[in-house]
């Protein structure tokens, strides 16, 4: 077969030759013997857009559902002081009605003011029993009025919770197609000399992000930060040379590592699986050294797996760290 097969190749036409060749590397790859040659693999810019395409959809998925949780959380407090209202005013709608009662009803004002001993008194009387009724009606409507505003809250309340639960939806299969498409891809990232830095290199190889600083998050909080979505596992690096000046575990931020820079800039990664061997608080680090890995730790726990990103300029308050890592792609 193998020599039929030579033959071919050597009495064919050239076109013929490059098809069979191309169908023959197809057929290895696909048995395993030998890996596609990048020209048939898929396009990378396509991917990488693809990816962060992805990214974005589930940044804004995270802003929706907290917008909605925000939401959730007015209407329950709304619903709670409506309730609170409507037993305030049907307890004092109890008391009244007992009074009435043990007075011997409406009779007994009729009586007092029919007996009244002149015209003075009768007037008297009749504005207090006026005064009465109109007290009466004005607890009664703003009962009516409380109660339907409650029904009205109730009612929001539970179209809310629906949309919170196809959000959530949304965002499991959004979590599940990007996990799909970074699985396995640890490709490691380019060094080059990025604005700040002579040398400097993204957190993780192959990966996705969108620019979602300042976008909505749960708790009323606001991101200060990229979320840099790669595979589970992948080798997290030092994007630029540097000292590790902070390893801490706990909270929100999950397993967390602070680096210096040379330059007195500060950057935050959190959320992390784990630490690299050797790495400790002091040691210091050169541009693409592994120091940690991938995961989602802290309140990314049951989302994907990805390195929330900060960057301190000169070691203060957090600015936004997108422009930089896609200047360094």
């Amino acid at each position: 077969m193998f020599a039929s097969l030579v033959t071919d190749l050597t009495t064919r036409s050239l076109p013929h030759v490059r098809r069979v060749c191309l169908v023959a590397l197809v057929a290895c790859s696909l048995l395993g013997v030998a890996p596609l040659p990048s020209s048939l693999a898929a396009d990378p810019s396509k991917l990488q857009k693809e990816l962060d395409t992805v990214a974005a959809q589930y940044g804004q998925l995270e802003t929706e559902l907290a917008d909605t949780e925000a939401k959730r959380r007015k209407l329950e407090t709304d619903l709670k002081q409506a309730d609170k209202i409507i037993s305030e005013r049907s307890a004092l709608m109890k008391v009244r009605a007992n009074y009435i009662y043990k007075q011997g009803g409406m009779s007994s004002y009729i009586s007092d003011l029919i007996m009244a001993p002149d015209f003075g008194a009768f007037f008297k009387r009749l504005y207090f029993i006026e005064m009465l009724g109109k007290g009466d009606t004005e607890l009664i409507d703003g009962l009516r009025v409380t109660q339907s505003r409650a029904d009205e809250i109730f009612a929001q309340l539970a179209r809310t919770k629906a949309q919170q639960t196809k959000l959530v939806e949304r965002q499991r299969d959004k979590k599940l197609q990007l996990e799909a498409k970074l699985r396995g891809a640890k490709s490691a990232a380019k060094v080059s000399r990025v604005r700040r830095f002579d040398s400097f290199t993204l957190p993780v190889g192959r990966s996705a992000f969108a620019n979602t600083w300042g976008a909505r998050r749960s708790g009323g909080r606001r991101h200060k930060g990229t979320d840099v979505m790669a595979s589970c596992g992948a080798p997290v690096v030092a994007v630029t040379d540097g000292v590790i000046s902070n390893l801490h575990s706990g909270g929100n931020g999950g397993i967390m590592a602070y680096l210096r820079a040379s330059n007195g800039d500060v950057f935050f990664y959190a959320h992390l699986r784990g630490y690299a061997p050797g790495i400790r608080t002091g040691s210091r680090v050169t541009v693409g050294q592994k120091i940690g890995i991938n995961g989602n730790t802290g309140n990314a726990r049951g989302g994907p797996c990805h390195v929330h990103f900060e960057w301190h300029r000169g070691g203060g308050g957090p600015v936004n760290p997108y422009p930089l890592l896609a200047a360094a792609r």
